[in-house]
């Protein structure tokens, strides 16, 4: 059996027996892992600090048939707010499904390592709803689903450019805008506003941390929401079940913001 060493998010976390844990991992040099942690709910257990859910930790581990197992580790942070915050801790939970979910076993994907540690930390002081949405959908551009902004996914002809009263046009299937005229032959196209389009191109270029400083109205964050869920169930084929209990934090108006786009 080989020993590595890893630097993890641990996305999920159950009781295994009197004292142990299995663990899925988000490691940076293998992506996605499974482990246990033998021993750990022990008082006395030198791992406990290490391996707490949402921890930022560095382990040392030896490989096994179906699960590795850990020996040692030192965590990095622990994000210890989200134990006073449910909001926050669901946001955090939702995060870590999406990737859990959303990433095969054992395939590195340092990008999705980052991005996710860059989530939890910015959701310590970060609106948890709008960075929810921007993390949605900077993993799907991260994971080869960029949604296309600039060109007609149909006719692949530059889009006109939209005043600030004309709506624009999406297919999820497509995965991209559409003109008005191809528009018309697609089912399921979705009506957004310029202001929502803007967002997106907003949140795609900008870093996380500085796309959740964004201050987006009520109409805005719904039409996000709607968006990407849906693009997350049809091309990730997910639909988390922590989402719906993010949903029961707000009613169908969002949150209010405070700078219109």
């Amino acid at each position: 059996m080989g020993i590595y060493k890893a630097e993890a998010v641990v996305l999920r976390s159950r009781i295994y027996r009197e004292a142990d844990r299995i663990l899925v991992l988000f490691t940076k040099e293998s992506g996605k892992v499974s482990a246990i942690a033998k021993g750990v709910r022990k008082t006395t257990s030198r791992l406990r600090g290490s391996v707490q859910l949402f921890s930022h930790t560095r382990l040392v581990l030896y490989t096994g048939r179906s699960l590795d197992t850990i020996s040692q580790g030192e965590a990095e942070k622990e994000f210890s707010y989200l134990e006073q915050d449910l909001e926050r801790f669901t946001t955090a939970s939702y995060c870590a499904e999406l990737v859990e979910r959303l990433t095969p076993e054992r395939e590195p994907q340092p990008r999705v390592f980052y991005l996710l540690l860059s989530a939890l930390r910015a959701l310590e002081q970060g609106d948890p709803e709008l960075l929810a949405r921007v993390f949605e959908l900077k993993l799907l551009d991260t994971l080869g689903y960029r949604p296309s902004l600039s060109r007609c996914v149909l006719g692949d002809h530059p889009l006109a450019p939209t005043g600030d009263t004309q709506r624009a046009w999406f297919s999820i299937e497509r995965g991209g805008v559409l003109c008005p005229s191809c528009a018309k032959q697609c089912r399921g196209v979705m009506s957004l506003s310029p202001a929502t389009l803007g967002a997106l191109g907003y949140f795609l270029r900008s870093p996380l941390e500085q796309a959740i400083k964004a201050k987006l109205n009520p109409r805005v964050l719904r039409e996000l929401s709607s968006l990407l869920q849906g693009f997350l169930a049809y091309h990730g084929e997910v639909k988390p079940r922590s989402r719906y209990m993010l949903d029961s934090f707000r009613g169908e108006d969002g949150r209010n913001g405070h700078k219109n786009w």
